[in-house]
């Protein structure tokens, strides 16, 4: 916990109407998620303004606000002039109370999966924290920098961008001692504009990290493998081969209970078994072995507590419907990731008679979508999917490359969804949906599963 008073002396900020209590647990900008003991940062979005939810949040147990007015209500408010500048020099002040290690995670494929293994690895021995979903922007980091408690031994934290300078600002506030580095891959190409431009983005951490700390290396990745010599610390290289220092062998990937395999470590091979599904989370994991191992972990240890992760919502996420099954893959969508996921929709072994594709857009790939929109078409059709469906403009286009069952709706979802539901319901169906987090494909699955019918699947 931290203190409301000294934050506000530290920062110069006026403190209103002050009342105990003045101990903090936790920070948000959501009215809907204010816990008792958390300072809510009254932020101004396109949408909404964080001061007219005031009332609701005190309500909820909120000790104090970040604010740039005052309402004239409520206790322990910090006025600032600006709260978004406000929320991150309130972060820096907490972050030079900590003096646990923290750790950071980027790369264009497996972050937060990577983030919640490599935490789970570090409680093998560590009391260990990690921030919550996907808090990896300039709002995510600070607020979840203040949710630290006190008695942690370890953090491990997400970093996401989608321009260049974005991992090096926020990686200058959470000041890692150790980085994960997943991969680079063609997501935000429409930003950035190629893969050299995007590694330079994602090498961003390790330009942040201690000379003494640590840099866990995806060694798949040319790109990747192309700058590690310019890292001055220990760098663990963890991959799909033997080229690295922790990779998987005897991988069992087509288990709906999850993975399982071997890895391979500089001291010997251990089993591994999660929950987890995906051709990929063999080498995330070996990645969070590698980390932890670095850390003073035992590698036994790490994959022991590697088991206990649990499967994370819209990420390879198994779920029974009427008709069968839905892999809820919606949360985001690259090309790296739509290959993984499709070649799980085809080999998982589930009694599924027929496995389908809602195939939503993905965003900012620049001027080559098309190119990779065909691409993931071109994979379905060859692992002989029974149907694919396609959502958004981009991968409407690339559905003409599709000879089989199916339709295609460039925005029209619920005209789509109409189609699907017949589809689906011809016999028992595994379903694949991904697309990008604009997109918001969350909405299809919701509909899917909470579909009412008169008949069920035959067959």
């Amino acid at each position: 916990m931290w203190d409301l008073r000294e934050a506000a002396e530290a920062l110069e900020a006026r403190l209103i109407r002050p009342m105990g209590p003045f101990a903090v647990s936790g920070a948000t900008c959501d009215s809907r998620r204010v816990q008792p003991g958390d300072v809510f940062i009254a932020l101004m979005g396109s949408r909404a303004n964080g001061h007219d939810f005031l009332d609701e949040a005190f309500a909820r147990g909120a000790v104090g606000a970040v604010v740039s007015r005052d309402p004239g209500s409520g206790s322990n408010l910090f006025l600032v002039p600006d709260v978004p500048t406000a929320l991150r020099e309130l972060a820096s002040w907490r972050r030079a109370t900590i003096e646990a290690p923290i750790v950071a995670v980027t790369g264009s494929f497996g972050k937060t999966t990577m983030k919640e293994l490599v935490a789970a690895a570090l409680s093998a021995r560590y009391r260990t924290y990690r921030a919550p979903e996907s808090y990896n922007t300039e709002i995510g980091v600070p607020l979840a920098i203040l949710s630290i408690p006190d008695d942690v031994e370890a953090a491990v934290f997400e970093l996401g961008m989608t321009a260049p300078g974005e991992i090096r600002a926020l990686g200058e506030l959470l000041r890692p001692w150790a980085g994960i580095i997943t991969s680079v891959g063609p997501a935000h190409l429409g930003g950035l504009g190629s893969l050299d431009a995007i590694a330079d983005a994602k090498w961003e951490l390790a330009a942040v990290l201690p000379e003494e700390g640590i840099l866990a290396l995806g060694w798949d990745s040319p790109h990747l493998r192309a700058r590690s010599e310019r890292y001055p610390g220990l760098c663990l290289r963890f991959g799909g081969n033997a080229e690295a220092d922790f990779y998987p062998r005897e991988m069992v990937t087509d288990r709906p209970e999850g993975v399982a395999f071997r890895t391979v470590t500089p001291v010997g091979e251990i089993p591994v078994q999660l929950k987890l599904l995906g051709e990929h989370v063999p080498v995330l994991a070996c990645g969070a072995i590698a980390l932890a191992w670095g850390m003073g972990v035992p590698e036994k240890s790490a994959a022991q507590a590697l088991a206990h992760v649990e499967p994370i919502p819209h990420r390879l996420q198994l779920r029974p419907a009427a008709f069968g099954w839905i892999l809820d893959d919606c949360y985001n969508a690259n090309p790296l990731s739509m290959r993984a996921a499709l070649r799980t929709l085809a080999t998982l072994k589930v009694p599924a008679a027929r496995r389908m594709f809602l195939f939503g857009d993905m965003l900012d790939l620049g001027l080559d979508e098309d190119h990779f929109h065909a691409q993931v078409v071109r994979e379905a059709r060859n692992l002989n999917l029974d149907a694919v469906f396609c959502y958004g403009p981009r991968a409407a286009r690339a559905f003409r490359l599709w000879d089989g069952p199916g339709a295609a709706e460039a925005d029209d979802l619920e005209a789509l969804l109409a189609t699907v539901r017949k589809e689906v319901w011809s016999a028992p169906t595994l379903l694949l949906v991904k697309g990008s987090r604009g997109m918001a494909l969350e909405r299809a699955i919701e509909a899917l599963v909470n579909s009412v019918t008169t008949s069920g699947p035959t067959g």
